[in-house]
């Protein structure tokens, strides 16, 4: 009998729990992630709320990550040893708390991290596994078989929310397929 290898943390910067928040499926989306799925707890106070219109009016609606954490979707990590506590003040120093933090404890557990912060890539690449909200969105997409039409409003809550690919985005071609609707 073989023992089953485990799939890594994946770890969930603010800009990408944003954004997976501000679908609306983000139930769904991290239920497909292949292994489990967590914040650190720095990201979890910086991420109140959300952006998003209604009938032309903005409104501001809460970050509210019970429903995942209870339903074991999604689980709230802190530092537990002072080499991840100086490797976030390392990181602190070109990053946001939120995203130095979860670089840090990525760094030191072996986990992935999920950004969409261009900075936050930068200094992690090489050092962790990186992927993207739209990485996980597709994905999920994929493997659920849905069409562009159930895509497209997920995106503009996403572009809503206030994150567009950069054109070198390996996905931004499937992007702007889905927004344009074509």
């Amino acid at each position: 009998m073989g023992t089953a290898t485990r799939s890594p943390i994946t770890l969930l910067d603010a800009c990408a729990l944003l954004s997976l928040f501000a679908t609306g499926r983000m139930q769904e989306i991290v239920r497909a992630v292949s292994g489990p799925v967590a914040v650190v707890d720095t990201v979890a106070v910086e991420a109140l709320f959300v952006r998003k219109t209604t009938e032309g009016v903005w409104e501001e609606v809460p970050v509210d990550l019970t429903p995942l954490n209870r339903g074991g979707v999604l689980s709230t990590l802190h530092a537990e040893t002072e080499d991840e506590l100086l490797t976030f003040i390392d990181l602190a120093v070109d990053l946001d708390d939120g995203e130095a933090m979860t670089g840090a404890l990525a760094i030191h557990r072996g986990c992935a991290v999920v950004t969409d912060d261009r900075k936050a890539e930068r200094i992690l690449a090489g050092r962790v596994p990186l992927r993207s909200t739209l990485d996980l969105v597709k994905s999920w997409a994929d493997g659920e078989g849905l069409p562009d039409a159930t895509l497209r409003p997920l995106l503009l809550a996403i572009d809503e929310r206030g994150y567009t690919p950069p054109r070198s985005h390996p996905l931004r071609a499937w992007w702007e397929r889905i927004m344009s609707g074509g």
